[in-house]
């Protein structure tokens, strides 16, 4: 009966070590997640920023000048559409990855 006792122990002692290496290994994971996320925001920012300077570039500008900086504002637009586009692909792989590794505690 002891023996049994002390080998119960033994094994909720490790499923609490293995529990814990798992819930170890998946903080980096949300840390490098946030830090992405961070990172993204600062980009949208500096788009923003270098939209907002076409614009008033733009709206400054006369003659064929203005036809220049249209096209500027066009391709800035382009460009941000498909830096979007990429960002929702990446969004998409890491809800899958946190939806697949919550199911699996």
């Amino acid at each position: 009966m002891r023996t049994l006792i002390v080998g119960g122990i033994a094994a909720l002692a490790l499923a609490a070590g293995v529990a814990r290496s798992q819930e170890t290994a998946a903080k980096p994971d949300m840390h490098a997640m946030m830090a992405g996320q961070h990172q993204m925001m600062m980009s949208m920012q500096a788009s923003d920023k270098k939209l907002d300077d076409l614009i008033a570039q733009l709206n400054a500008a006369k003659g064929n000048d203005r036809i220049d900086k249209l096209i500027a504002v066009v391709n800035e637009l382009v460009a941000e559409r498909k830096q979007m586009a990429n960002m929702m692909s990446m969004h998409g792989g890491m809800m899958q990855h946190m939806m697949e590794t919550s199911d699996k505690k």
